[in-house]
């Protein structure tokens, strides 16, 4: 699973702590939740985790 479009909203650090503006992107901003496939226990690796997460947020931060 892999959250996207937390970059700049309430819990991220740009342009300073994070948590202290409560509405730095307005008031609906879009935060998603994606999920990819399960993948079987023995196939996993901490690179193939990182590179499917990499390549479920691409394109929005």
């Amino acid at each position: 699973m892999a959250l996207r479009g937390l970059w700049g909203s309430f819990f991220s650090r740009k342009n300073g702590p994070a948590m202290t503006r409560p509405f730095r992107r307005g008031v609906f901003n879009r935060i998603e939740l994606v999920a990819a496939d399960a993948v079987a226990a023995a196939e996993v690796t901490p690179q193939s985790l990182q590179e499917t997460v990499a390549a479920m947020r691409s394109g929005r931060r």
